[in-house]
């Protein structure tokens, strides 16, 4: 990330500009829109930056106004507007419980924040926690007919060492090292929605649409994080497929037994398209 100005004192705001960077290599599964072929086989010109990288170039400005309680016991609830792409202008804004990201060409991303439980908090509706489970073999895919409401996915874990928290940081977002303490970036977790799909199914580019995150507990390092979710919805827009899942996040101790369940940290409401309309 390069960091381009800090804007201070503008109507009791502060506001950060930044230099959009290209995606790190994928760790897993990777998501077609975020190369060139795959974005420009959805008509988009070029290969997208994540969404959840622009969330996570938020997340500082959310901290300084919210206060660090808001990763133990607070929300955020953001949308995607536009796609952003490599070496924009991004410049964030975050006061008020309100947050907003932009380039030169609008909004990118925008939403509220705040502290204890969400509003949307009772809406959500994810799977009992459980433990991690292998993907299927093979995976399969499915369409708006087939698609399976209301049955749990297999649950994904993925190990957060504390060398590797602070390689996220720094890799995926730029963060210098030693600006980010013991704990997993929010970031991280508002990311691992794709991963778990694309752990139990095959799909082409998918598009990040939106993010409702409730945060239950702080999360340390040296940590086993294991996310389960329920596909609750999925309908067409102007020819885009969409799909709403909701989703529990558990944090058990590296050392644990992977049958037994962690806490709970985090629920999430993700949208996203899962089938771009044809180019």
């Amino acid at each position: 990330m390069e960091l381009v100005q800090v804007l201070a004192a503008r109507f009791d705001r502060v506001t950060t500009t930044l230099r959009a960077t290209h995606d790190p290599p994928p760790k897993g599964v990777p998501n077609p829109i975020h190369s060139d072929e795959g974005a420009t086989s959805s008509g988009y010109a070029g290969s997208l930056v994540a969404g959840v990288r622009t969330y996570g170039w938020c997340v500082a400005e959310i901290l300084a106004d919210a206060g660090p309680g808001w990763l133990e016991h607070g929300w955020v609830d953001f949308t995607l507007h536009r796609p952003l792409f490599v070496d924009e202008l991004l410049t964030i804004d975050a006061s008020g419980g309100q947050v907003d990201a932009g380039t030169a060409k609008g909004s990118v991303l925008s939403g509220s924040y705040g502290s204890g439980d969400a509003p949307f908090l009772d809406a959500l509706d994810p799977p009992a926690p459980a433990p991690g489970e292998d993907p299927p073999d093979p995976r399969p895919g499915y369409t708006l007919d087939t698609a399976p409401i209301g049955l749990p996915l297999r649950p994904l874990t993925a190990r957060v060492t504390r060398a590797a928290a602070s390689r996220l940081a720094i890799e995926d977002l730029g963060i210098e090292e030693g600006q980010w303490g013991q704990r997993v970036h929010p970031y991280f977790l508002a990311a691992r929605m794709a991963p778990l799909t694309r752990h139990n199914f095959t799909y082409g580019p998918t598009i990040h649409v939106r993010t409702q995150m409730q945060h239950l507990a702080p999360v340390a390092t040296a940590t086993d994080l294991t996310i389960g979710a329920t596909i609750v919805e999925a309908y067409d827009r102007n020819g885009h497929w969409y799909q709403v899942l909701d989703g529990v996040i558990t944090s058990a101790p590296i050392d644990s037994d992977p049958a037994v369940v962690g806490s709970e940290v985090a629920r999430l409401r993700h949208h996203t398209i899962f089938r771009p309309r044809p180019g």
